[in-house]
């Protein structure tokens, strides 16, 4: 995997995965010292041909809207125009970030929608700083954007790993081309309950991943009509939905879900 970091938060967020993977990070340093708002970032962009430099097919591409440099995306994108690209984008806490961070960040947001419908990017996973907020608690200020950081490349790298990895039970169906815009949410396995990192409107596909330790496996009962019933439910809202169950070495059980849509998404609100 390669994963391309653009301003601080994108970076940030990469230098949280773990080390297997080939990092490359663009900062405003990079850019030509001229580079003062964001039309500078986006008319002076460099083309980093030699950062953006490697072999693999596919890739990762992080970064939050709310960066100046985030408005040099698409310039950037078109030096690997012919990678399999995904994005992970990061919307800004709307009740933290002034009017010209809103403003930037509707753009950029927008944007990277459309690209990513249209099927010139392979994928957009939306993550909110609000919603990882509310999952984590409140933060110190020096700590904050790093533990939604960690948070964020933990959930996106474990469910990678799940997906390369074979099932007890169960089987992730292959999703419509059109569903390319989505978000993950973290699973208590105890309360049957989850908490989007975005609240993603008109979600059309799901998957269900599930982490269970090797004792609930061979003594939990009640875990099949648990899975079904999520499963049954979404079918009557008209989501596609499938799951895989997997064995931990955890004591702990817990499940992601991957929630899919091809609507284009609106702003959070404050």
């Amino acid at each position: 995997m390669v994963l391309i970091g653009l301003g601080s938060a994108g970076t940030g967020i990469i230098n949280c995965f773990s080390g297997e993977y080939k990092k490359i990070s663009i900062v405003e340093s990079d850019f030509p010292i001229k580079c003062k708002t964001e039309e500078d970032f986006e008319k002076y962009c460099p083309k980093f041909k030699k950062e953006l430099s490697f072999k693999e097919n596919e890739c990762w591409f992080v970064v939050c809207g709310a960066s100046k440099c985030s408005s040099a995306s698409l310039h950037i994108l078109q030096t690997i125009k012919n990678k399999k690209i995904n994005v992970i984008y990061v919307c800004p806490d709307p009740d933290l970030a002034g009017p010209t961070l809103l403003k930037r960040h509707k753009i950029v947001f927008n944007v990277l929608q459309e690209y990513t419908r249209s099927g010139l990017l392979n994928s957009m996973c939306i993550v909110s700083n609000k919603q990882i907020l509310n999952i984590i608690g409140n933060q110190s200020i020096t700590e904050m954007f790093n533990n939604i950081n960690r948070t964020i490349a933990h959930t996106i790298e474990t469910i990678e790993w799940f997906r390369g990895s074979t099932p007890v039970m169960g089987s992730l169906h292959t999703p419509k081309e059109i569903s390319r815009i989505y978000t993950v949410s973290i699973g208590d396995f105890n309360n049957n309950e989850e908490k989007m990192l975005f609240s993603l409107d008109n979600p059309t596909e799901t998957w269900y991943i599930y982490s269970i330790s090797k004792q609930e496996l061979e003594n939990n009962k009640d875990l099949i009509p648990l899975i079904k019933n999520r499963v049954l439910a979404d079918e009557q809202k008209q989501i596609c939905s499938s799951f895989a169950v997997f064995s931990s070495q955890h004591k702990q059980s817990y499940f992601y879900s991957v929630k899919k849509t091809h609507y284009i998404q609106p702003l959070e609100t404050k």
